[in-house]
């Protein structure tokens, strides 16, 4: 697949403003924790979306520069005879003739460049993500990740409850990025897998970003300076899915 969009000057990024939620710092203590033969760092953060000022300056810099290598990309894929309908078909965010599409997956970047302001994801495609087709898969993957890493005593009990009352699960786009080892920005010495879950809901104007990573003791012990230390293995154990979670899976459309 042709590369549709290529590597833009970070400084012309989205500035997505960070939404501290108080509700969220037990989720983010609770997603810290110890497996058999890792440490499991995990992070719940909230961004709203909405750009005022120069942050819309920004996003039109952004669209004109992504629409001129569409076309261009388009007048490639014409000359070549491949057509550009099964490039538009690969994106999850949708066909990138559209500005919405453009601009969520503009969105989704800016969000992983906010929370991780040591790396830079801005040359990362629009292939190197997926769409979920079901919240209630989502959350059950999710959930069975984090009980398995924890010899299951993660407890999910009013875990997706208190983020549905700050986005609206049910209503959100859910996309998910999750690199190789070798290509993976946020790799380094010790990191075994990483996953990124974004939830937008384009209505709220607001982006979830749940990111889990699996680390070995060695790479953990140089970040204990950088974590608080926690008791985040929950007392409560047997409770998989709540009354919520139950909901959605009842209205699951298999």
């Amino acid at each position: 697949m042709t590369q549709l969009l290529k590597r833009l000057s970070p400084n012309i990024w989205l500035r997505l403003e960070f939404l501290e939620i108080q509700d969220f710092e037990a989720i983010n203590k609770a997603l810290v924790f110890d497996s058999d033969d890792c440490r499991v760092l995990g992070r719940c953060e909230l961004y709203t979306t909405k750009a005022a000022g120069r942050d819309k300056k920004l996003y039109k810099t952004i669209d004109k520069s992504l629409e001129t290598r569409y076309q261009e990309d388009l007048a490639l894929g014409r000359s070549l005879e491949s057509g550009i309908s099964m490039v538009q078909q690969m994106s999850p965010f949708g066909p990138l003739d559209h500005p919405s599409s453009r601009r969520t997956f503009a969105y989704i970047v800016a969000t992983l460049n906010a929370s991780h302001p040591d790396h830079d994801f801005t040359n990362l495609q629009p292939e190197d993500f997926h769409k979920e087709r079901s919240l209630a898969m989502t959350l059950n993957v999710l959930n069975m990740t984090l009980l398995n890493l924890s010899r299951q005593q993660f407890s999910t009990c009013g875990f997706w409850e208190v983020i549905d009352k700050h986005i609206e699960l049910s209503q959100c786009d859910i996309y998910v990025y999750q690199p190789d080892s070798d290509s993976n920005p946020l790799g380094g010495e010790g990191l075994i897998w990483s996953t990124c879950y974004f939830f937008f809901n384009r209505t709220m104007k607001r982006v979830l970003y749940i990111n889990l990573s699996k680390v070995s003791f060695r790479r953990s012990r140089h970040m204990d300076d950088e974590l608080e230390d926690d008791d985040a293995l929950s007392s409560d154990k047997g409770c998989i899915y709540s009354e919520f979670e139950q909901d959605i899976v009842r209205k699951m459309d298999f």
